[in-house]
């Protein structure tokens, strides 16, 4: 059985050669898709431009959308890496926190919290991590493809 980091590295690979090819520098491919600062450079950074300026200072363009997906991808990702490394104890503490601060909000205090907040298990705390990280993933990359290969055809 092939394991899917073999199929989501052939995926991106078989998606910058094709954003070479319409873009009409395949050479660039050729030279730099063997190594991670040519991975970062020529298929990231370069493809995400019009992605990362979907919102700006002077108004929107088409892929605003998929902007707002990518962001929201990244945080889902973020979220989900801190629960896998940190484990419990940060989130437990952010819990507590929260807690403090709205029983001692006068507006917020009219809602009455009846239970304490509990640590999760370290079983729990790995499958939330593992779910926001996987669809952090999907969400960020699959952003990534539709408006890399979007500014490509109009």
């Amino acid at each position: 059985e092939i394991p899917s980091t073999t199929y989501r590295s052939i995926s991106r690979l078989w998606h910058w050669k094709h954003l070479g090819i319409w873009q009409g520098n395949v050479a660039q491919f050729n030279e730099n898709s063997t190594y991670l600062m040519g991975w970062f450079r020529d298929y990231l950074w370069a493809n995400s431009a019009q992605l990362i300026n979907g919102y700006n200072p002077y108004g929107t363009n088409n892929l605003s959308v998929w902007a707002w997906m990518f962001l929201l991808g990244h945080l889902a990702w973020a979220t989900g890496f801190m629960f896998l490394i940190s484990w419990r104890g940060y989130w437990q503490e952010l819990i507590e926190t929260i807690v403090w601060a709205h029983e001692r909000t006068p507006l917020a205090n009219l809602v009455r919290w009846k239970d304490k907040p509990v640590a999760l298990s370290i079983v729990q705390a790995r499958l939330v991590g593992l779910t926001h990280f996987t669809v952090g993933y999907i969400l960020t990359y699959a952003a990534f493809l539709i408006a890399s290969t979007a500014g490509k055809f109009g």
